[in-house]
């Protein structure tokens, strides 16, 4: 071997030892090398950084149960075959579903529901992804709708509860700056002009992001009625255009579905047109202590209008059944395109409806 090659592999002395103590580095490398190899001390040097990056780069991943092919099957035979109105243009909507706290077991129903409503009717191709890069404004733009599907805490960032360990201070900081960053890029993109539909958690979701709360409507208070829990929605407003499609005739209906309570703030008739709520006294009796609203309003669905965007939101999603109820499926639908841009509706909140 020529002597120049064999002076770079004078006998070194290392050992990789994986350290939990600091993240940043997957292993801590005791090494002794001697000066002249300066090869390797260049290889150790730019490895490091390397890895760094990829932390602050990090993606969630998520191993939900699959939906049986049985299941799949009463999905679409449930689902609406045409669209509410007809689509002014070809359009495409991103689904995101990523969570850093409570993950419902539903989600992988509704990506299915989604993506095959989106076929069948023709309303709208589907891209569905938790890739956060998908938040970037020049990636949002290509979207004619976010669809927040079940969303949970800050859904950008890994589980404070159960991932915060894998990360350094510096890198925790690092996602937390991109987080924020990414929030204000999904409000500024609805207040453009873009579009935003939320389900269920998708108000259990940034409540330290005021800006997001103002846009999605309203923030999760609990939820008194649960998953096994019989409740009476009101259709409270039936002529409307997003209402009278899907429930013309009806006064309310009848579900299983866990129902939730929003905060005070920034929950508020004087901003949203709330078209569907709950009847506490036709539904299940639950325990009063959990019940923190004083003032009966349980809204259940509500649109407003964002700057130029349009934003719908639906607390109705949590059990997986409701991914295949032909009813629940067309009152998605008709959020959907409404949120999209071409279902034309009213957006004057409730009360200062004539």
């Amino acid at each position: 071997m020529d002597k120049k090659l064999t002076d770079c592999f004078n006998p070194v002395r290392y050992s990789f030892n994986y350290s939990k103590k600091n993240p940043k580095y997957l292993y801590r490398i005791n090494y002794t090398i001697p000066m002249k190899n300066k090869f390797l001390k260049l290889s150790l040097a730019l490895v490091m950084p390397l890895i760094a990056s990829a932390k602050t780069d990090w993606t969630p991943t998520f191993k939900d149960a699959p939906v049986t092919k049985e299941e799949v099957k009463v999905i679409a035979a449930a689902m609406p075959t045409s669209p509410i109105v007809k689509p002014k243009a070809k359009r495409k909507v991103l689904i995101y579903s990523a969570t850093a706290g409570f993950r419902h077991k539903s989600i992988p129903y509704g990506k299915i529901a989604l993506r095959l409503m989106g076929k069948k009717t023709g309303a709208f191709e589907t891209v569905i992804s938790d890739n956060p890069a998908n938040f970037e404004p020049a990636a949002l733009e290509k979207f004619d709708a976010v669809i927040l599907l079940n969303t949970t805490q800050d859904f950008f960032m890994p589980s404070s509860k159960t991932q915060r360990d894998e990360f350094s201070d510096k890198e925790w900081a690092a996602l937390q700056k991109r987080n924020d960053r990414l929030v204000d890029n999904l409000v500024d993109y609805v207040t453009n002009g873009g579009g935003l539909a939320g389900i269920h958690a998708a108000t259990d979701s940034c409540y330290n992001h005021k800006e997001y709360g103002d846009t999605i409507g309203g923030y999760f208070w609990g939820h008194p009625w649960t998953a096994k829990t019989n409740v009476t929605i009101v259709v409270e407003d039936p002529e409307h255009k997003i209402i009278k499609p899907v429930f013309e005739g009806m006064k309310d209906f009848r579900l299983q579905e866990e129902i939730y309570q929003f905060q005070e703030e920034p929950y508020s008739r004087d901003r949203l047109r709330v078209l569907l709520h709950l009847d506490p006294d036709r539904s299940d009796k639950v325990d009063p202590e959990k019940v923190k609203r004083t003032d009966g309003d349980f809204a259940v669905a509500w649109v407003q209008k964002v700057g130029k965007g349009r934003v719908f939101y639906t607390s109705i999603g949590h059990n997986n059944h409701i991914f295949s109820n032909p009813l629940m499926l067309k009152h998605y639908l008709a959020g959907i395109q409404f949120a999209m841009g071409d279902l034309k509706a009213d957006t004057t909140p409730s009360s200062k409806r004539k």
